[in-house]
C-alpha cells in the first residue's frame, strides 16, 4: 500500500525534509547574528520507515567566527500516527513540532569534543528489519576537512561506546532545550540541486587522482 500521492505521504515527506535539515540556519536579529552550518547532528527514527516516530536535534554555529560566541540548537519531532490519513491540507494544515534555543559554541564544542578520537567500525550489509530504532551521528566542523557521518540500527540490549555516548549528548541537548531561550523565527536555507545532464562531459574524464 503506498501513501506517497496521499495528504498522508505529503505530511511524511515534509516531516522528513525537515527531521534532515536545512544546511544553513541563522537568526532574523540582523544585530546580533546567530547561527550558521549544521555542525552535529543526531536523529533518531523509531517503528519504521512508512509509519515513523522521527526526531533530530541538530546545533547550528559558525565555529571560524571568533566574534561570534553563541549558537543555535534545532530540535524536530514528528508522530506520523497523529495524522489523520483522510484528511486534507485545508482541512489539516501541516504543522511539525519544533524547538530552537540559543546555546553556546563553547558547549557546542563540548559536545563535539566528546567524539574526538572515537573510533567506530562499518557495517556494510546492516540488518533488513524496518522496525529497528535506526540512530544517525553527524559532525562537520569543516565541509572539506572535518566532516563524520554515520547511520546504524539499534538492537535491543546492544551496547557500545558509541551508543553511550549518543544517548549522553542527547540527552544534555534535551534538557538544553527545555531551559536555554527561544528563538521564535530562525531563516532556514535547505539544500537543493539540480543536477543539468548537459552540464556534464562523460567523454573528457578520466581517473587521475592518487594518493603519491
Amino acid at each position: 500500500m503506498t501513501h506517497e500521492g496521499s495528504y498522508y505521504g505529503q505530511v511524511r515527506r515534509t516531516a522528513y525534509a525537515l527531521w534532515r535539515g536545512p544546511h544553513y540556519l541563522r537568526n532574523r536579529n540582523d544585530t546580533n547574528f546567530l547561527g550558521g552550518s549544521c555542525v552535529l547532528r543526531l536523529a533518531m527514527r523509531q517503528r519504521t520507515s512508512t509509519e515513523p516516530q522521527i526526531e533530530a536535534r541538530a546545533v547550528y554555529a559558525s565555529l571560524k567566527d571568533e566574534a561570534q560566541s553563541d549558537a543555535v540548537l534545532r530540535a524536530v519531532y514528528w508522530d506520523s500516527r497523529t495524522v489523520i490519513h483522510n484528511s486534507s491540507p485545508e482541512a489539516t494544515p501541516i504543522k511539525i513540532p519544533a524547538r530552537f534555543v540559543q546555546t553556546s559554541i563553547i558547549q557546542a564544542k563540548q559536545w563535539i569534543k566528546m567524539f574526538d578520537g572515537f573510533q567506530t567500525t562499518l557495517r556494510v550489509f546492516p540488518q533488513t528489519d524496518d522496525t529497528l530504532t535506526i540512530c544517525s551521528l553527524r559532525i562537520e566542523t569543516d565541509s572539506v576537512y572535518r566532516v563524520f557521518e554515520k547511520v546504524w540500527q539499534v538492537t535491543q540490549g546492544e551496547y557500545d561506546e558509541l551508543n553511550r555516548l549518543w544517548q549522553v549528548i542527547w540527552q544534555q541537548m534535551g534538557q538544553a532545550l527545555q531551559t536555554l531561550p527561544t528563538i521564535a523565527v530562525p531563516e532556514e536555507t535547505f539544500p537543493r540541486v539540480d543536477g543539468d545532464p548537459s552540464a556534464y562531459d562523460f567523454q573528457a574524464y578520466s581517473p587521475t587522482l592518487k594518493i603519491s
